[in-house]
């Protein structure tokens, strides 16, 4: 349901759920014997109750989040360091919301792997030249290369 009065509504509960948990806590801390259990009792009942509204709140969260952002690449800086750990790709929403995807090193690297081969094969195919740019750089030598050639008694010529 992506009403935003149901949102709003679960949002309520879980915060007076929490609220009231805290209060009972509190109020135990100040008293002794029978009072601080019958207290310590119903803020445990508070605490699975927003434990319960929590989980609502989430669900209510994905319903109202789902679907598909589309954005177009920051064209004054479309990737950053993040915190220097982390490398940032950004783009913007046609609202001119800002959209960051946060990235690890190895998923940087395999995203731009991925993205710079994507690029050479679609422009290939609208005739470009991209995928005759890249082929230009030499090969790395792998399991199908073929050996030196090597001189009369097998060393490298």
């Amino acid at each position: 349901m992506n009403n935003p009065d149901h949102l709003f509504t679960v949002a309520a509960e879980f915060a007076q759920a929490t609220g009231n948990a805290e209060r009972f806590h509190a109020r135990a801390a100040s008293v002794t014997g029978d009072d601080r259990i019958v207290l310590t009792q119903k803020a445990s009942d508070w605490e699975a109750i927003a434990a319960r509204r929590r989980e609502q709140l989430r669900a209510a969260l994905r319903e109202a989040l789902r679907g598909t952002l589309i954005a177009e690449p920051d064209t004054e800086q479309p990737a950053a360091l993040w915190r220097r750990r982390h490398v940032e790709v950004r783009a913007r929403t046609d609202d001119g919301s800002r959209v960051r995807v946060r990235c690890t090193p190895a998923q940087a690297v395999a995203l731009g792997t991925a993205l710079i081969g994507l690029a050479a094969l679609t422009d290939q195919l609208g005739g470009g030249v991209l995928g005759e740019t890249i082929a230009t750089f030499p090969p790395t030598l792998g399991p199908t290369a073929e050996p030196e050639a090597s001189g009369e008694n097998g060393e490298p010529a």
